[in-house]
């Protein structure tokens, strides 16, 4: 009766009968059989195969959702009895990029595997937007104004931009008074050529352009400070060099106060203890 249901259920969340192979540790053959032979017993189609995907049926779509509560239950059922709750154990991967990651986010990981030591974490620093839950990541952390998506996204905390300049180049040239002034200035860019600014009352992007463009926030914070132009970075990166005097705010009234750092993770019924409590514990901490 039971047969088969661990297959599909791995079919359905890792999208193909190949990626639920590799995490079954077994061969696609293998869970092409078991799908068939579980068809069979049902006596109907709950997978529509091509030689390019596989995708549920009406059917397949239903029994998938009722298997998973069911399996949701056992999962709890088994936890209670082996005390998982108490210990939890087992990988968990992140994906995240930057100093900020490293430096603040990387040490409370930390604390919770000293806090946990059967649990092992993966962790993987890389400035690509990963698809989560194609590369097999169970979170992800993410910066700035997050788009439209599938994803499940807590914020951990406000991170507030600062366009900054050095003296230097300031004096070299009439510091902007207006955000659309920008045009007239080299730009040192992060990411986006667009930066965002309060203009009267809402919030407008404004296209900028320059001669240096980095994915790394330190090298632009570096090339600003040699008087190359005007950056746009997140002020916990600026602070130090405002306080030494290296570099000075521009255009502090127009700034739009709504980035954050932020928690990502795919929608799954099916969520590992230990994953939801990294969770918790990262929420909790930077609270």
């Amino acid at each position: 009766m039971w047969q088969g249901l661990d297959v599909f259920l791995a079919v359905v969340e890792h999208g193909s009968f190949s990626k639920a192979a590799n995490v079954l540790d077994v061969s696609t053959s293998y869970v092409s059989r078991q799908i068939q032979q579980l068809e069979q017993r049902l006596g109907t189609i709950l997978i529509h195969r091509t030689t390019r995907a596989q995708n549920l049926t009406d059917s397949g779509r239903e029994y998938a959702v009722k298997l998973k509560v069911i399996q949701q239950e056992l999962i709890d059922a088994t936890n209670h009895i082996q005390g998982i709750q108490r210990q939890p154990k087992g990988l968990i991967r992140l994906s995240g990029a930057g100093d900020f990651v490293a430096n603040r986010i990387a040490p409370v990981v930390a604390e919770f595997l000293q806090r946990y030591p059967e649990v092992s974490i993966e962790f993987d620093f890389n400035n690509r937007n990963i698809d989560l839950v194609e590369e097999g990541f169970d979170l992800a952390i993410r910066f700035g104004r997050l788009q439209d998506s599938n994803l499940i996204a807590r914020k951990l905390c406000h991170r507030p931009m600062s366009l900054v300049a050095s003296p230097e180049y300031i004096t070299r040239h009439s510091p902007p008074i207006h955000p659309y002034e920008l045009a007239n200035h080299n730009c040192l860019i992060a990411i986006n050529n667009r930066w965002r600014f309060n203009i009267a009352q809402q919030v407008e992007e404004v296209k900028v352009a320059g001669n240096w463009r980095s994915n790394n926030p330190h090298a632009i914070l570096s090339a600003c400070k040699q008087g190359l132009g005007i950056a746009h970075l997140a002020q916990d990166i600026v602070a130090e060099s405002i306080k030494s005097g290296q570099l000075a705010y521009l255009l502090p009234e127009f700034q739009v106060q709504d980035n954050a750092t932020w928690l990502v993770y795919p929608r799954k019924d099916l969520m590992p203890y230990r994953v939801r409590l990294l969770i918790e514990f990262l929420l909790e901490h930077f609270s």
